[in-house]
């Protein structure tokens, strides 16, 4: 079909408009296949990291910002020592935590590009290009606190890196309410969250956190775990 398709342009078309129609806004674009969402692996990260500058933007400009001051201000006031965040990016809540409480911290994730971004913007702290489902960091590393923002939703076996995390320690966590291409799931609502995550926690807690006026919700999940 599409060669098919190419033919009868290229008939009807004379040669020098079909060049510059490619040249401005190729044809070719409108055939492609989307997408497939789900699950995807260390390329595609490295892949949107260097696609957009939001990544490397200081984090009072990202759309998280509020979320994340939530957490770090309960973190505060919770007197956290030692933290591993699960899937930190580009480290940009990492950096707003050096900013505003003292601790030992390490964040890990698959995406080599974002954690040498990482390493650059927040040296005080310690990053590692580690995978969730193979890393020793959970058994072999001091944390009392675990960070996992926007994380849960883009793995299927998500429940598996619940059952990593050390007994006892004290979990940040968010989880949305809207699909898009990295996704495996997302929430329509706060009970749909505690039905999947609840038993894997001694009390857990999930506050709801309107984003936009489209009704673009994170739901953050504190609790400890079981």
């Amino acid at each position: 079909m599409h060669r098919k398709l190419k033919g009868i342009i290229s008939e009807i078309i004379p040669p020098i408009v079909l060049r510059g129609a490619n040249a401005v806004a190729p044809w070719r674009s409108s055939l492609r296949q989307p997408e497939l969402t789900g699950e995807k692996g260390a390329e595609w990260y490295d892949a949107s990291f260097d696609s957009s500058e939001h990544w490397s933007s200081h984090y009072t400009t990202s759309e998280y910002y509020f979320l994340w001051s939530v957490i770090v201000d309960r973190i505060k006031k919770l007197g956290a020592r030692s933290i591993l965040e699960i899937g930190c990016g580009s480290g940009q809540l990492a950096c707003l935590l050096a900013d505003k409480v003292k601790c030992r911290y390490i964040g890990f994730d698959f995406s080599d590009k974002r954690i040498r971004y990482a390493q650059k913007v927040c040296s005080g702290f310690s990053f590692v290009q580690q995978d969730v489902f193979k890393t020793d960091l959970f058994r072999a590393s001091d944390y009392d606190t675990v960070i996992c923002t926007e994380f849960l939703e883009h793995v299927e076996s998500d429940t598996d890196v619940l059952n990593k995390i050390r007994k006892g320690t004290k979990f940040f966590g968010t989880v949305p309410n809207f699909p898009f291409v990295s996704h495996v799931r997302h929430f329509a609502n706060e009970d749909e969250v505690r039905s999947r995550y609840a038993k894997y926690f001694v009390d857990l807690s999930v506050d709801v956190f309107l984003a936009n006026s489209t009704g673009k919700v994170f739901y953050l999940l504190e609790g400890t775990i079981l």
